[in-house]
């Protein structure tokens, strides 16, 4: 193979890398969010490194009812109330069958060594979940926001 060739096949290898971290940089990016209600009514807990958001939407209406700079600290305090929780042993889905309306729960974790969804309805919610309601309750009381 050529001396050309071979920095050819390098900057394509280099390229794709860039290409796949472009991509899976955001996605991969550590984040907690959380959202319980119904369709219509419900509630949109967000944050990472920098920032903290709550918003709501009432009768189908969304509107922004927090936005806090937070510190990095926030997100390493709630990773570790997470391992102590093992949200990790939660099964992926919690849906009663037929159900199609009622309060719902998704979340969406990636902290570390955590990376979890779970989604499903409130009253089947696994164990635990009432001690994440108040640890994102606590999470927004120190930052001076409503709750959920």
């Amino acid at each position: 193979m050529s001396g050309s060739a071979t920095v050819f096949n390098q900057r394509h290898a280099a390229s794709a890398c860039a290409l796949i971290l472009i991509i899976s940089g955001p996605l991969a990016a550590e984040h907690v969010k959380f959202e319980t209600g119904s369709y219509r009514n419900k509630s949109v807990l967000y944050y990472d490194h920098q920032n903290l958001s709550l918003s709501k939407t009432d009768s189908g209406k969304t509107f922004s009812v927090c936005d806090k700079r937070i510190s990095d600290k926030t997100l390493n305090h709630t990773l570790a109330f997470l391992t102590a929780l093992d949200i990790q042993s939660w099964q992926p889905r919690y849906f009663r069958e037929g159900l199609k309306g009622g309060s719902t729960f998704t979340l969406d974790i990636q902290i570390a060594n955590i990376s979890k969804k779970s989604t499903g309805h409130i009253d089947l919610a696994p164990t635990g979940y009432d001690k994440i309601i108040r640890y994102f309750n606590q999470v927004l009381i120190v930052n001076s926001c409503q709750t959920l």
